[in-house]
């Protein structure tokens, strides 16, 4: 066989070289597509598929990615600003810009969602709370969030309560029904309770004008993507086929150039 009739090795090798560029490739532009531009590995991978193949739909592929990053880190800034400011309409005095902070003292209280669950009624003149609804020893609103100047009506649903503030600014009788009425004057957290039953829970708070506040959650790392991982395994695959191949045309056949 002469040479311009088989395939010889040095023409072997460069075909196989050929071949493992296009394979890696090949496999970069299917990730970038499956991740859909959510990271910066999709969006590098669509752009060097587009470059080294040379082909439509490796540029398609890089395209699609960039717009997609761009829209998806507009919707995620627009929908993290709003969210920012639900919890409340006041500002943040204090420190830091979350949820307000009252100390952990509501932590234990009956009917408390947690960090954010702070009814916002800023900008009412008047509001009111409610005393043992439905015969339950809690309040209801648990924390509420009050300009300064603004009068809470506590109304009684269930026997046997009072409201008592922690630092004495308000005390009520123990009675079963009817209201009581404080005038929130000074900015910050006034914790209180009712008396009878504060060790079971029975907690509230107002946060009254400018009131400390949490700092923010830190955001959460992504894990590797499962494209990522696929892309690396096409890689590896691929290397160690065209290794494979090589090596055993050198070692045991092909024809040589004379």
């Amino acid at each position: 066989m002469t040479t311009d009739e088989g395939m010889n090795r040095r023409d072997f090798l460069r075909m196989t070289g050929v071949s493992a560029t296009a394979g890696v490739a090949g496999a970069s532009g299917s990730v970038a597509a499956q991740e859909g531009g959510n990271n910066t590995t999709g969006n590098e991978t669509g752009n060097q598929t587009g470059n080294q193949t040379g082909n439509e739909t490796g540029n398609q592929t890089g395209n699609q990615t960039g717009n997609t990053t761009g829209n998806e880190t507009g919707n995620q800034t627009g929908n993290q600003t709003g969210n920012g400011t639900a919890e409340s309409g006041g500002g943040s005095g204090g420190g830091g810009s979350g949820p307000i902070d009252y100390g952990g003292y509501l932590d234990d209280a009956n009917g408390w969602g947690g960090d954010g669950s702070t009814t916002d009624m800023t900008g009412q003149g008047e509001v009111t709370i409610t005393v043992g609804p439905d015969s339950s020893n809690n309040f209801d609103p648990v924390a509420v969030h009050v300009d300064p100047g603004t009068k809470i009506i506590w109304e009684w649903a269930g026997p046997g309560h009072n409201v008592q503030a922690e630092d004495g600014q308000f005390e009520s009788e123990i009675k079963s029904e009817g209201t009581f009425e404080y005038t929130a004057d000074e900015e910050g957290v006034i914790p209180y309770f009712c008396q009878p039953h504060k060790g079971q829970g029975m907690l509230g708070a107002l946060a009254v004008g400018q009131v400390p506040r949490k700092e923010p959650a830190a955001p959460v790392t992504p894990a590797v993507s499962q494209g990522t991982k696929n892309l690396g395994v096409a890689t590896f695959a691929t290397m160690v086929s065209t290794l494979g191949l090589a090596y055993f045309f050198l070692r045991y056949g092909g024809d040589y150039e004379q």
